[in-house]
């Protein structure tokens, strides 16, 4: 189910966030200098090694591996649950399949999908006592994405044994030195590239509004209807006579169990509060919420929630918009506007539509964007911003990429993530004792014009390249790009 539900959102690019063709950019990078390249600090070297296996391959390959490690985690899940003696592990796995964040993160470039892979497998192995492979796993989830260590707590709090102190630290020692040794070798390569300074994450964004960090933490993970499914459980369990869990754990005390997940959450809000831009970040938290979820719910509501997951991803999405960034809206939407931007809630377009619908528009428009950058006989300056890396792997991809039978083009296009203005602004040139000999029926001013640089900036751009520096001066030296 897992498989055939993602299929049909391989093929649509690498997905709509610049960090997924940033990892192709990175692939291309490692390729070419024969040494490690983080893609972004701190880095994701397991992701990234990987990736340079198949740096030249068509987006689908890169795609279906996600697909793989979310089938993986959704096994693994399963797993744990039976392991633990829980009953209807099938619908709290499907729930996991169907949760939107999760299932888009199995359609794309991005790591998500693999991190909590290897997440699973690390709990799958600790509540059988395979204690060596659940590091070993811990370790590959740290190469994936460093804040899984942060699993290690709940792991010892679940195994806690407060009259056997020493085989409990017997336990840890078994997971932790597999963790921490595989944790570090994945990142040495980032150390002797860069030195302490890896350690370490930027981000061009401002910190967003309040609005905007509960919208990714909860609907933006779980979708409308995924929140709607916890609201009524959570309304179900306020309801019942007795508190106790319906569906207990076997091997485990239902309070261990929640005291695991009440850290689990805390330590995923502290991070991603730190930097709360995605709501990738909050993904961890999916499977043991849907654990609680498990232990305290009847099985007639349960039934319920898990149909509500799985429309979940299809109908009923809250999205932005923009036609170039945004998903658009059909007409079985309602429109209003939110910190400035337009949002809808689109009964007919649930979230993972609308993020297909998001990098079918990205696409188009950088489509058009290289078509600009190969036929202009103009020297231009180009502002790119969040593009940057979609550019370029677009135009690696284009048989005939930069025009080369043309010599107006050679040299004459300057692709610039963020940039100071002092970088990049061009003096008015000097004419005065300028002369030029063409072929072609042109005068002298229009001649002069080719060569005058022209300096752009895509959408929006402008205003996060003056925050990117704390400059105001992009729209004194820049103009907004000629092609919308």
């Amino acid at each position: 189910m897992v498989l055939l539900s993602r299929l049909p959102f391989l093929f649509d690019g690498h997905g709509h966030e610049e960090d997924s063709y940033g990892l192709v950019v990175n692939a291309w990078e490692m390729h070419s200098t024969g040494h490690y390249v983080a893609s972004r600090f701190p880095g994701h070297p397991l992701q990234e090694y990987f990736y340079l296996l198949i740096w030249n391959q068509p987006a689908w390959i890169w795609n279906l591996l996600s697909t793989l490690f979310s089938i993986t985690a959704v096994l693994a899940f399963y797993h744990a649950l039976r392991r633990i003696g829980m009953n209807y592990a099938m619908e709290a796995s499907l729930m996991l399949a169907f949760t939107p964040m999760f299932f888009i993160s199995g359609t794309y470039t991005i790591d998500y999908a693999w991190s909590l892979a290897f997440v699973m497998l690390s709990f799958s192995s600790l509540v059988c006592r395979k204690f060596v492979w659940c590091g070993i796993m811990l370790g590959l989830a740290v190469g994936c994405r460093i804040t899984s260590g942060v699993f290690i707590i709940p792991w010892a709090m679940l195994l806690f044994q407060r009259m056997d102190i020493k085989t409990w630290f017997m336990w840890m020692l078994k997971i932790s030195i597999p963790a921490g040794v595989i944790g570090i070798l994945m990142y040495v390569p980032a150390f002797m590239q860069y030195g302490t300074t890896f350690f370490d994450y930027s981000d061009q964004f401002p910190y967003p509004p309040f609005t905007k960090i509960v919208y990714k933490a909860t609907i933006g993970v779980f979708g409308i209807l995924g929140i709607l499914a916890l609201i009524v459980a959570f309304t179900r369990w306020v309801t019942q006579k007795q508190k106790e869990a319906v569906n207990p754990p076997q091997i485990f005390t239902p309070q261990r169990i929640v005291w695991m997940v009440v850290v689990v959450l805390i330590l995923h809000v502290i991070s991603y509060l730190r930097l709360p831009q995605k709501a990738g970040y909050m993904l961890p938290i999916v499977p043991f919420v849907l654990l609680l979820v498990l232990m305290y719910t009847p099985k007639h509501t349960l039934r319920i929630i898990t149909m509500l997951f799985l429309l979940a991803p299809f109908i009923v999405g809250m999205n932005i918009t923009d036609d170039l960034r945004g998903s658009g809206a059909t007409g079985a939407s309602i429109r209003f506007n939110v910190s400035g931007q337009e949002i809808s809630i689109d009964a007919a377009r649930g979230p993972v539509l609308a993020e297909q619908q998001k990098r079918r528009n990205k696409m188009e428009y950088v489509e058009r964007v290289c078509d600009y950058i190969d036929t202009t006989r103009h020297s231009v300056t180009l502002i790119c911003g969040w593009w940057y890396n979609q550019i370029l792997v677009r135009q690696n991809e284009r048989p005939n990429s930069g025009n080369t039978s043309s010599h107006w083009s050679i040299g004459k296009i300057k692709l610039k993530f963020y940039a100071r203005c002092e970088e990049i602004y061009e003096p008015p040139m000097d004419t005065t004792n300028v002369t030029y000999t063409t072929s072609e029926p042109m005068t002298k001013a229009e001649v002069l014009d080719l060569f005058t640089r022209r300096i752009y900036y895509l959408p929006e751009q402008d205003l996060y390249n003056d925050q990117m520096f704390g400059q105001s001066c992009t729209n004194e030296i820049a103009e907004p790009f000629p092609v919308k």
